[in-house]
């Protein structure tokens, strides 16, 4: 009878000890560290980040060293602003748990966005930001009476978010080429317009509004 007991024991044990392995913390595998070097920087401008997660960065050492915590399993891609100049993507795989060591990174000459914008309403356009999606690139203090250099960026394609007072939020997309400026042409369109305003966008005859979408936003590709 004692045997029996003992053994119904060790089988509760058994038990309890495959519920606690299943139950596992598997937080420490959902994640990696990513570390590298910048072989050219400027420490005042230096940033690493992975496109997508912003929030995830790092500044670069003395000697050009970087290092990434937190970094979620699986394929990513490093965003690396080097001076005003220069920056890099660099794509790489990340192993749970792991530390991912980066070649040494040499970065290239960077593109910009020039944005300009613009609106056929009678309000100005003050205060505008732009905001490349999904990197730490920004500018503020934006308005409607001259471009705007939006960069550094290493060559690729990237979604631009245009948030102004008085206006509905507009996101536009293109691409940056090495050493190039694209050109975004951005029409705003007001929030809660006037009836002649909506006119003005919609090209109305005769007091009625024609079928064309309100919301006219232009984005010109072409680099200067």
């Amino acid at each position: 009878m004692r045997r029996q007991s003992l053994l119904l024991s060790l089988s509760s044990l058994g038990l309890l000890g495959l519920g606690a392995c299943g139950s596992l913390d598997n937080d420490p595998f959902r994640a990696g560290t990513v570390r590298g070097r910048l072989t050219d920087f400027d420490p005042a401008v230096a940033l690493v980040s992975v496109v997508g997660l912003p929030g995830t960065r790092s500044g670069v050492d003395a000697q050009g060293r970087f290092l990434l915590t937190d970094v979620p399993a699986g394929p990513v891609e490093l965003f690396i602003l080097a001076t005003a100049d220069t920056a890099a993507r660099v794509p790489l795989t990340v192993q749970g748990g792991q530390s991912v060591d980066v070649p040494d990174v040499k970065p290239r000459t960077a593109g910009t966005f020039l944005v300009k914008l613009h609106t056929r309403s009678s309000r100005k356009v003050l205060d505008a930001k732009a905001v490349v999606e999904g990197t730490p690139v920004e500018a503020s203090q934006l308005d409607d009476k001259a471009p705007y250099r939006v960069g550094p960026l290493p060559e690729g394609c990237y979604g631009v978010s245009i948030l102004a007072p008085g206006f509905l939020s507009t996101s536009v997309q293109d691409c940056v080429g090495s050493g190039k400026q694209t050109a975004l042409n951005v029409e705003l369109v007001p929030e809660n317009d006037s009836s002649e305003e909506r006119c003005a966008f919609a090209d109305c005859e005769d007091g009625r509004h024609s079928s064309r979408d309100e919301h006219v936003m232009e984005a010109a590709g072409d680099s200067l």
